[in-house]
């Protein structure tokens, strides 16, 4: 039960309005003027009920320094609470009619949308289905969900399988070298595009290998002379020096080729074993000085074939066949060609330097044998791993060569159509199998079978709640025009039921008015050019409380109703009160927001007649500063009470001395006798006449007129009428204001006033 309406701040007029001295009671009535707020109450009321926090944020206070918030007191204490936007709980016991129900499940503007029948069917199923209803928005929403996932899933797919279907792309087998054949695949659509040009491309040619004479070079080196004087250079060099005769070495030349070698040609002396003429020998032979050459040439010849400058060629010619394979790279896949410099010029240099040691020695002795099979050997051996580095890099020449011919054999063949498909399907291909679309398909897999299971677990529920709609709304049919019979309508509605067009289920029902059918929608006549305002309002407050009666929980309902009566309800007032009287049993609480004050007092009454200790509560929301709206006590009595009552009380309050506004006292006494008097002779007594006539007009009244019972009151009324006349305008114009009260005149004049209305007789 809701206990206290504790504190609203900074929605619409409640913009600080503190309840906590007003507590709700099993029955509570709220009065309010119109425009005072008892929709924006009612809404705070709803709003925690369903939690739709915009009812609240929609209504924030214009010009309010508070932001909205609501404290609202349940059982035990318990607090719920609206703060930042946001309730602290929802209560769903609550209940409301108010012009948001009537809006929200029956018409707006005397239009009915599709909006207000599925509202209304959700309304009127109540707990009474609520199992059924949830079980198939549950299955729908599972439905939706799964549809969506597969939507989703099939969204995110499309950037993959362009070009073709889903299922195409689905169907598709993985190419494990895929990215191989692509690239070769472009190339091959870029070759095929400008074939004469890539036909023109140099092919990269096998590189000339130097050559070595390692068996020339061996061959000088074994040459020997006989009888060679080993110093014979040195020998001759010197004599020559100390003849110091021109062409000294030319004469003796020529003599070493005269005789018979053993004698002197000039003194035919025995030259046999002389050391000058040995040396003559020797420095002037033909073989050795040929042999000098050639062991000398041995040098230069080295010089060329084992210089440096074979190592530099062959890498120049290297690194110009590289930039040629580097123009087809962008055509097909080829594996570098490299060559081992470094290795090649150790290997070299140290060849060369062995080399040249067994020159240096030739030199030193030409006639000597020089050499060796062991030299021979290592030289060969060096050489050869010279030669293996190049041969190395001339085989890599070779496959790319190949390939490149090979390569340019297929170009002729090559459609640029057809390969670009293959490039397509291919990448299709690798998108088919990467993790994240691997991992799309197995979800998307899954979702299709969730969708599957959710449209036949859809199809199910929506079979179960069908049959219990059928049931429920036959009943709330026949319950609604029951009580619009009672309310006096003069239409009731027929063929009510449910579908599920547009997927969501809704009420279906159409109003029968003098025997004809009147359609919701559309048509002449209609719903909203039919039935008069009050009517629509009837038809809502029927659907409310045709549910409400129906709900099995109802005892543990609290049950809010903002204006059960407007004017344009009067002619069912009198139902509308049994109905309510029948809620308030029912339901756990009913609270009543109304701006009629008679009409909560006659509710009131109706309780209390039926249980004379019902609990109730009755307060009111009432104008504050700056024309806010604050909780304040209501005496529905007072409210109500007649013009007569209302001067009667102030002379009773004043005679029991707890009215002090004695002006007002004192122009309430003639008043109240006049109201005095045409109660006591209705219908005899002429509403137009003044006191002072009234009372004229008894003195005056023959034996036969049932005023002349009241002649003895003439003379006391005449002296009341002295004493407060003067503070009315009709018998003191411009001093009625002005006249000083005293109390004790006051008083008498009160007590003889309420005697003669009491008794009927004057005091004296």
């Amino acid at each position: 039960m809701l206990f206290r309406i504790e504190q609203i701040q900074g929605i619409g007029l409640l913009h600080s309005a503190n309840g906590k001295n007003f507590k709700c009671e099993k029955a509570t009535f709220i009065y309010a003027d119109n425009g005072r707020g008892k929709s924006t109450l009612a809404s705070v009321l709803r709003s925690v009920s369903t939690g739709d926090t915009t009812l609240i944020t929609k209504r924030k206070t214009v010009d309010g320094t508070l932001p909205p918030s609501t404290t609202l007191q349940f059982d035990s204490g318990h607090k719920v609470t609206f703060s930042k936007d946001c309730w602290s709980e929802i209560r769903p016991e609550i209940l409301v009619f108010d012009s948001e129900f009537i809006e929200r499940n029956v018409h707006s503007g005397g239009a009915v949308s599709t909006g207000h029948r599925k509202n209304l069917l959700e309304f009127a199923l109540g707990e009474a289905a609520v199992n059924a209803r949830k079980s198939v928005e549950q299955s729908t929403n599972t439905a939706t969900l799964a549809s969506n996932t597969v939507t989703g899933i099939e969204s995110q797919l499309k950037g993959y399988h362009t070009g073709l279907t889903l299922a195409q792309f689905e169907k598709l087998t993985e190419v494990q070298d895929a990215d191989t054949q692509i690239d070769a695949l472009r190339n091959s659509i870029k070759s095929a595009s400008n074939i004469e040009k890539l036909l023109a491309k140099a092919v990269p040619r096998l590189i000339p290998l130097p050559s070595f004479d390692i068996e020339g070079l061996f061959s000088v080196l074994s040459i020997t002379l006989a009888d060679i004087h080993n110093n014979a250079e040195q020998v001759v060099k010197q004599h020559i020096q100390r003849l110091n005769v021109s062409h000294a070495e030319g004469w003796l030349s020529q003599g070493c080729h005269l005789g018979d070698k053993k004698t002197c040609p000039y003194c035919a002396q025995d030259i046999t074993g002389n050391n000058l003429i040995q040396a003559y020998q020797t420095y002037f032979n033909a073989s050795y000085n040929q042999l000098k050459n050639s062991v000398e040439f041995l040098h230069t010849s080295v010089v060329e074939e084992l210089g440096i400058k074979i190592i530099d060629d062959f890498t120049q010619s290297v690194a110009l066949i590289k930039a040629q394979v580097d123009s087809w790279n962008d055509h097909i896949i080829i594996q570098p060609i490299n060559f081992d410099e470094s290795t090649a010029r150790s290997v070299c240099d140290e060849l060369r330097k062995y080399v040249f040691e067994l020159i240096r020695r030739k030199q030193a002795s030409p006639a000597e044998y020089s050499g060796s099979l062991a030299d021979s050997e290592k030289v060969t051996e060096l050489w050869q791993k010279v030669i293996a580095l190049m041969q190395l890099t001339n085989e890599q020449i070779k496959t790319v060569r190949e390939m490149i011919e090979e390569y340019k054999g297929k170009l002729a063949k090559d459609n640029v159509q057809l390969l670009q498909q293959k490039v397509q399907l291919l990448n299709s291909s690798k998108r088919r199998y990467e993790p994240a679309v691997l991992d799309l398909i197995s979800k998307l897999d899954i979702a299709r079978c969730n969708l599957k299971e959710a449209e036949k677990t859809k199809k199910a529920e929506r079979g179960k709640l069908d049959a219990l709609m059928k049931t429920t709304l036959k009943r709330y049919e026949t319950s609604i025009n029951t009580l619009l019979n009672k309310f006096g309508a003069s239409f009731s509605i027929r063929g009510m039921g449910a579908n599920f067009l547009g997927g969501a289920p809704r009420s279906e029902y159409g109003l029968l008015l003098r025997g004809r059918d009147v359609p919701l929608e559309g048509g002449s006549p209609s719903f909203a050019t039919t039935l008069s305002e009050g009517d629509r309002r009837t038809l809502a407050f029927a659907f409310f409380i045709a549910s409400a009666f129906g709900d099995a929980n109802l005892a543990r309902r609290i049950v809010i109703v903002d204006d059960p009566m407007c004017s344009l309800d009067l002619n069912r007032k009198h139902h509308t009160k049994l109905v309510l009287k029948k809620l308030h049993s029912k339901a756990e609480q009913l609270i009543v927001l109304a701006h009629d004050p008679y009409f909560i007092r006659d509710i009131r009454d109706t309780l209390i007649k039926e249980n004379s200790s019902t609990p109730i509560s009755i307060f009111q929301l009432r104008a504050a500063q700056e024309n806010y709206t604050d909780f304040d006590k209501f005496d529905v009595d007072k409210e109500c009470e007649s013009a007569y009552f209302q001067h009667h009380r102030l002379l009773n309050e004043f005679a029991d001395g707890s009215n002090a506004d004695n002006r007002s006292v004192a122009k309430a006494i003639r008043p109240m006798l006049e109201g005095y008097l045409h109660r006591r002779f209705p219908n005899l007594i002429p509403k137009a006449l003044t006191f002072g006539q009234v009372v004229s007009m008894i003195k005056s009244a023959p034996s036969s007129s049932p005023l002349c019972h009241a002649h003895n009151l003439v003379d006391e009324l005449n002296d009341i009428n002295d004493y407060a006349g003067q503070f009315h305008h009709d018998t003191n114009p411009g001093n009625a204001d002005t006249v000083t009260v005293i109390s004790t005149e006051l008083k008498t004049c009160v007590e003889y006033s309420l005697h003669l209305v009491h008794s009927g007789t004057t005091r004296s």
